[in-house]
């Protein structure tokens, strides 16, 4: 549980700059996104997972097949947001992050909020006052679903430790 004190979100530069087939985007959000999982058992993105987000609207189409690091980006997104909220729930969260900055602000700010609150949550170090972004609506919101996102995993997390302990020596 310790590996969280030194967890990094890509920031939005990070990413990838050449579009991603298919295959090759699964593979770079399952490598970054492995250390949060929640159910080891469950694939975090899948094909199919993919081209529901882009028929509901959460995701805009691919150029040729291809997709962008805005798409990563928002996808990062969404697999974390969907850990704590339904579908339509992240449709709107997405929505109002649309109208208040672009892809590259939000993202970056989610990844500072994401690491911040998860360094607070399993080190039980004070949660650092955030100033980042100006709009109080938003910073509500991705300050919210991180910690919610971050105390599910915790509790995952202990919960196994403490199986494996107690229960499955």
């Amino acid at each position: 549980m310790d590996n969280f004190n030194n967890f990094h979100m890509p920031r939005y530069d990070e990413i990838p700059d050449i579009d991603l087939y298919m295959d090759q985007l699964l593979i770079y959000i399952d490598k970054v996104l492995l250390p949060l999982s929640i159910n080891n058992q469950e694939k975090i993105l899948t094909t199919s997972m993919v081209n529901n987000y882009v028929k509901q609207g959460l995701l805009p189409p691919t150029v040729k097949k291809r997709y962008s690091r805005e798409h990563v980006a928002r996808l990062i997104e969404i697999c974390i947001a969907k850990q704590v909220h339904s579908i339509t729930e992240i449709s709107r969260l997405l929505d109002v992050q649309n109208a208040l900055f672009d892809i590259e602000t939000a993202y970056n700010y989610i990844c500072t909020e994401l690491e911040n609150v998860l360094l607070s949550t399993f080190s039980n170090k004070p949660l650092p006052e955030d100033s980042a972004i100006c709009n109080q609506d938003a910073r509500l919101l991705v300050r919210d679903t991180t910690i919610a996102f971050a105390h599910k995993l915790y509790t995952h997390k202990l919960c196994d430790e403490l199986f494996n302990k107690y229960v499955n020596k």
